[in-house]
């Protein structure tokens, strides 16, 4: 067995392979790849933060990290998304993934990472490697009535790159708090399989997105700008036309909740940035611990892993 070590560009087919099996295929899922769910991660640029451990000459463990910078209330913070961690069933229950886990985060603050994040439905697991459980605050919205909404004033348009790429990545960098994107990466992001992207437009300009999560480990309506009103049109023009939807909204859109509640949709409390599976925070720099973040730190949904 060989210690963790970064990936090559050669050893993708057989990861991919590994990590399909377990997280698509296992689940029933035979029209998703995680290649082209993470192309980012993928990335020849990002494959040093991948990992994996090999036996007898074949990979059987993998984890990842995903470097990304949040603008959150006027400061940038680092924080790693933790991506894909996996290991063959033969292998399973030796410490190959908490080895992987080490091996990462000693190398997370070296990529400007102050914060390490993920999801899972196993936080036992993490919580020995030092991650703790937490909660998001927001709302899941949940409904599908479209009575009452009054007058429709958005042209509402299919996301089309030539048209739209620059007006939705600068209504994604509106908001505070946000994930910086380069638009090389909000290029790919918003070309997901299985999410499309709802754009309105007033006047031929467009004044809202968002994203209709249709993928495994993407669901719901999960990511959008523009004004409250504007989102809620786009949020009841997918409801008219495919039923009941799952609205995840964060605490810096009160009033798109509070339009949901007039509209008789189900509010409940949000718990995960994901709206699934346990939220867990790793503290790698500690002058965050006393900032009052940790508390109000969500992720936004195509930066969800």
């Amino acid at each position: 067995m060989t210690a963790p070590r970064p990936v090559a560009p050669d050893d993708l087919p057989q990861i991919i392979d590994l990590l399909d099996t377990i997280f698509r295929r296992e689940k029933g899922i035979n029209d998703q790849s995680v290649l082209t769910d993470f192309p980012l991660l993928f990335a020849e640029e990002n494959l040093r933060n991948c990992r994996v451990i090999e036996r007898d000459g074949r990979i059987v463990s993998h984890a990842a990290v995903w470097p990304r910078t949040f603008d959150f209330k006027g400061q940038a913070i680092g924080v790693g998304i933790i991506v894909l961690v996996a290991t063959e069933t033969g292998s399973r229950r030796q410490g190959l993934a908490a080895e992987l886990m080490r091996d990462l985060q000693a190398a997370m603050p070296g990529l400007g990472c102050q914060l390490g994040l993920l999801w899972t439905g196993m936080p036992e697991f993490y919580q020995t490697l030092g991650w703790k459980t937490v909660d998001t605050p927001g709302w899941i919205a949940s409904g599908s009535n479209t009575n009452g909404d009054g007058d429709r004033r958005l042209h509402v348009v299919d996301f089309d790159p030539s048209r739209h790429l620059d007006s939705v990545d600068r209504l994604h960098r509106s908001h505070s708090p946000h994930s910086r994107r380069t638009l090389h990466e909000s290029a790919h992001l918003l070309t997901l399989p299985k999410c499309p992207v709802l754009v309105g437009e007033a006047d031929g300009v467009a004044v809202a997105y968002l994203v209709d999560g249709r993928a495994i480990n993407k669901r719901g309506l999960i990511e959008y700008a523009g004004n409250a009103h504007d989102i809620w049109e786009l949020v009841q023009h997918v409801a008219s036309s495919r039923g009941p939807q799952r609205l995840l909204v964060f605490p810096t859109h009160a009033e798109l909740a509070g339009i949901a509640r007039e509209a008789d949709w189900s509010i409940e409390p949000l718990r995960s940035s994901k709206g699934t599976g346990d939220e867990m925070l790793l503290v790698l720099d500690e002058t965050l611990a006393n900032s009052g973040l940790l508390e109000q730190f969500f992720c936004w949904g195509l930066d969800l892993a």
